[in-house]
């Protein structure tokens, strides 16, 4: 079994994405909309798409859960776990393409919608 301090130190190792498994960026995910409250072991704020994927092979490898994380708007607990959060708000937040005619839009999963 992987301890938090293995898993904090591979997770650093590998990503260029910042990796805290200090108490205070696991208390601010620790809540989304809803009224459910889990601390995460730690929290990863991924630089693109290849950290994501790193980062989820070595949670895998660890047998540690992942759950991503954009606005925290979810209703219903989604946005919270015990494992590792992957925050996406910090790094992963552009608006990639507008097409208003079409009436769509490409963003990255940490863009939050104001």
């Amino acid at each position: 079994m992987t301890t938090p301090g293995e898993l904090e130190r591979t997770l650093r190792a590998n990503l260029r994405g910042g990796v805290d498994f200090g108490a205070a960026a696991r208390a601010l995910v620790t809540m989304d909309a809803s009224n459910y409250r889990r601390v995460p072991v730690g929290v990863v704020t991924p630089r693109d798409a290849e950290d994501v994927a790193t980062a989820l092979r070595i949670c895998a490898d660890a047998g540690v859960p992942v759950v991503p994380r954009g606005g925290g708007t979810s209703i219903a607990g989604q946005a919270t776990g015990t494992g590792v959060v992957l925050d996406l708000t910090r790094h992963m937040n552009a608006l990639v393409s507008l097409d208003p005619a079409a009436r769509t839009a490409v963003v990255q999963p940490g863009l939050v919608l104001d």
